[in-house]
Formats: structure tokens, C-alpha cells, sequence
């Protein structure tokens, strides 16, 4: 369901202003995934991220963080807000090393397998700082979360490569990350 949701809502008629540009899915375990190239894509407006996906981890969740452009300075701010069916709860933080764009689970949860859709606005633009839009969550009989979520990239650069990497674990082998291109 959810890596269909804003798919639904694109301009031009759902499907057609999306294009798969690329997918990697983990045959071994990986500490990140990066994309790379992506300047040759500057004919979309946007990109879009779709990503299913698992930590090695024995916590129960970890961070996914991105970086644009290798970019490890603390040129990055988020925001977020998390629902588990019984509470809400929000946070913020700026001055960091990357954004936070989603939550994965680890071993302790057996029953999930955690979807995220990631915006990535404006990439291509050489004059305005790179935003990010996120939409996460798992269904489990233990601990179910959804999570909206949004970034900053504090720099005007076209984004070349971006890189996804878990706060704790490695992204597990079967684990998916597919880039659309949205005109």
C-alpha cells in the first residue's frame, strides 16, 4: 500500500509520470546502497525512492540515513512524526550529518518487513537547497509504527549520488531499493 500512494497522486495521470530508473536488490548484506549518476537523470523533476528493507540488527529499529553528494558535514536538518496506534510523538534536529528519511526493523521483530516512499525534490536544481518527504511504516503484531518525515539538504548543489545507510546493522539480503524518476 504505501509504496503505491503517491503514485496515485501524480500529475499527468497516476503511472505514466513515473519511470523506473533503477533497482538494487541485496543478494548479501550491504552497510549502505548508494546511486550514483544521477545527474544523467536532470530531465525529471523529482525523484522517488521506494525502498522494503530489514536490518541485521537484534534492536528493534535503526535509523536510515541519507547522504547527497558524499556530503558527511552537518549540513542536514529533519523533522518527524511517528504514530503506533496508542501515542504520537514528534521530533526535530538540525546541524547533522545526514537526514533521517526512515525506520527499519531488526531481528527482534520476525513479523515485518518495514516499506518506506521517499521524495527527493528538486535534486537537479543548482540554486535551492534539496528537500526530502518520507512515508515509513511496518505492521507487526508487536510493534506496529508509521512515520512521516522530512529533510534538508543545506546546500544549492545538484544532487549527483545519494547514499542510504542503517544507524545500526547492515541492510539485510533480500532487501529492495527501487528510483523512479518523476516528470
Amino acid at each position: 500500500m504505501l509504496l503505491g500512494i503517491l503514485n496515485s497522486q501524480a500529475a499527468g495521470g497516476g503511472g505514466s509520470a513515473y519511470d523506473l530508473l533503477e533497482t538494487t536488490t541485496l543478494t548479501s548484506s550491504a552497510s549502505s546502497v548508494t546511486f550514483s549518476g544521477l545527474g544523467s537523470y536532470s530531465d525529471y523533476a523529482h525523484l522517488q525512492l521506494r525502498m522494503v528493507s530489514r536490518s541485521s540488527a537484534a534492536t528493534s529499529n535503526a535509523n536510515i540515513n541519507l547522504n547527497f553528494n558524499g556530503d558527511t558535514g552537518t549540513n542536514y536538518a529533519t523533522h518527524d512524526m511517528e504514530g503506533n496506534g496508542s501515542s504520537v510523538g514528534s521530533g526535530s534536529a538540525a546541524s547533522i550529518a545526514n537526514i533521517r528519511v526512515a525506520q527499519n526493523v531488526g531481528t527482534s521483530i520476525a513479523d515485518a518487513w518495514p516499506a518506506a516512499v521517499i521524495d527527493i525534490l528538486d535534486f537537479s536544481s543548482g540554486s535551492k537547497n534539496t528537500t526530502t518527504r518520507a512515508l515509513n511504516g511496518w505492521a507487526s503484531s508487536s510493534i506496529p509504527r508509521i512515520y512521516l518525515r522530512s529533510g534538508l539538504w543545506i546546500d544549492t548543489s545538484a544532487v549527483t549520488s545519494m547514499s542510504f545507510a542503517l544507524s545500526s546493522g547492515d541492510f539485510i539480503v533480500g532487501s529492495r531499493l527501487s528510483l523512479y524518476g518523476v516528470k
